[in-house]
């Protein structure tokens, strides 16, 4: 299969391995992801994998002995919210996987292989999941942000204009003046 294909599933069927090895690449619809019938999305906090949004897998499938080993590179975009100003950021997710099919997997270790296909869905979620950033989004817009709140865009200015040497945030003074004290007493 060319790269940029964009498929349905990503069902890979074994009889394609003939040689025992097979370099496969597909583009699916991050909806393609989810379990059949599930109300799942692929979310992690506030940050999602829109299900129109591509998918893209480039794998190297190997026979092994009791099954396959699946080796390469997932790739996906993402869409969240910035942690300042509340304001849309978009990013990718490129990660690579490393892992083994088998027709009888343990728990957590391994994936199903059906005596057929080789269904990557599974892992490919997982991957892209364990990716997705779960801490604050930098704001990717000009300095001051145009939403940023009014005492922010301030203090950022003071900084600016030789004031303190660092962007304080004066939501985090209570805790700094609680810190100054901790340092005092010890």
């Amino acid at each position: 299969m060319s790269k940029g294909d964009r498929q349905r599933s990503l069902s890979v069927p074994l009889r394609l391995i003939s040689d025992g090895q097979l370099n496969w690449s597909a583009t699916v619809p991050a909806a393609a992801l989810l379990e059949p019938e599930s109300r799942d999305t692929l979310r992690i906090a506030d940050v999602e994998v829109p299900l129109d949004s591509d998918v893209g897998v480039a794998l190297a499938l190997e026979l092994i002995s009791g099954g396959l080993s699946v080796a390469g590179e997932v790739r996906a975009a993402w869409t969240g919210p910035c942690a300042r100003c509340w304001l849309p950021v978009d990013g990718e997710v490129r990660t690579t996987v490393r892992e083994v099919f088998t027709a009888e997997p343990h728990e957590g270790e391994q994936y199903g292989l059906g005596p057929e296909f080789a269904d990557l869905a599974p892992m490919v979620r997982e991957a892209v999941l364990l990716e997705l950033p779960i801490e604050a989004i930098r704001c990717p817009h000009p300095e001051p942000c145009p939403n940023l709140p009014a005492e922010l865009a301030e203090a950022h200015e003071d900084a600016a204009e030789g004031g303190p040497a660092e962007f304080a945030d004066p939501r985090w003074e209570a805790l700094e003046a609680l810190r100054g004290r901790s340092d005092e007493t010890t």
